[in-house]
């Protein structure tokens, strides 16, 4: 219980973050989710007041198939654990723990970097997980995104630099009309209801990490980080302002108690080895594997996976 908690709103963050991943496609209706027809593990963790370090903990072990004291073992162990959420501060020991036994099970720990423009966030910090920046859609980093060297690759989180009216470039996803609890499916717009944030950058790369083990499901969390910043597009340098009334130029800088809130050019030390490329890091998974398809006892046709996504 949280002293001085009261009845308020739901976000539907998490709504809008599982949609990014497993929205439906090719139906004609919203938006579409990245990781298409990949099975979605929900796990909550956090309320209307937030939550501890210990309810978040005891999730990503649930999630990973291990044991949590009181519950039931999960019998369907998630291959990608997607975290949109941390806080300021180092990682500690009951995290990278935590995040050590759950990659040691087989599964990849995403973790969106952070939104106060300072150094990357807790847990994106942990050794090993798969840390995400946030960036424009030009590529630039966005003001709010937390940076710096622990940060593994970057994905697009929204951004708004208009001052009136809507917001310009937010990220569409899935959301609800209910206040407290779920009444009619909707979508977020560039509204009141828009999504910014690296909350949303994280769940892209999940999607993808998903399409990538669909792919070739023998990959190890470490084998899946290479080929995502294998395959990670480079980050601009010049001339991508999304902003026409300010004047970039500067590469970001590393962390530092100055807060660098405006948008500058990521760097491999700030936002990671460079922009999610989806389509690439899942024909990456997929090279080399080959699946058998005998039609007849006198026929055995290879076909490559790469030509089935």
């Amino acid at each position: 219980t949280f002293s001085g908690c009261s009845e308020t709103g739901s976000s539907w963050h998490g709504t809008q973050t599982a949609g990014l991943v497993t929205a439906a496609t090719n139906n004609g209706i919203g938006m579409a989710g990245l990781g298409r027809n990949v099975r979605v593990l929900p796990v909550r963790v956090l309320g209307k007041c937030f939550g501890y370090d210990d309810d978040i903990i005891a999730g990503i072990r649930w999630a990973a198939g291990l044991t949590v004291a009181g519950v039931p073992t999960n019998p369907n162990p998630a291959k990608v654990i997607s975290l949109s959420l941390g806080s300021a501060g180092s990682c500690d020991s009951a995290y990278e723990e935590a995040v050590r036994e759950a990659i040691a099970a087989g599964a990849s720990v995403v973790v969106s970097a952070g939104n106060d423009s300072l150094a990357v966030n807790a847990p994106a910090n942990c050794a090993g997980v798969v840390a995400v920046a946030g960036i424009r859609h030009v590529g630039t980093k966005i003001g709010y995104s937390s940076l710096g060297p622990e940060v593994t690759i970057a994905a697009p989180g929204g951004n708004c630099f208009n001052d009136t009216g809507e917001c310009l470039y937010p990220i569409s996803s899935t959301s609800n009309t209910g206040s407290t609890i779920p009444v009619a499916a909707s979508y977020t717009s560039g509204g009141d209801d828009y999504a910014v944030g690296t909350s949303f950058s994280a769940p892209q790369v999940s999607a993808a990490i998903g399409l990538m083990l669909s792919a070739n499901p023998t990959l190890t969390p470490s084998q899946v980080t290479s080929l995502l910043q294998d395959t990670a597009r480079t980050f601009p340098t010049t001339g991508a302002s999304s902003d026409p009334t300010v004047s970039t130029g500067a590469a970001c800088l590393a962390p530092s108690a100055a807060e660098q809130a405006r948008e500058c050019y990521c760097t491999t030390a700030t936002c990671g080895a460079g922009m999610l490329d989806a389509g690439a890091a899942v024909k990456a998974a997929a090279a080399g594997r080959l699946v058998a398809n005998i039609v007849d006892d006198s026929s055995l046709i290879a076909v490559g996976a790469s030509g089935a996504f």
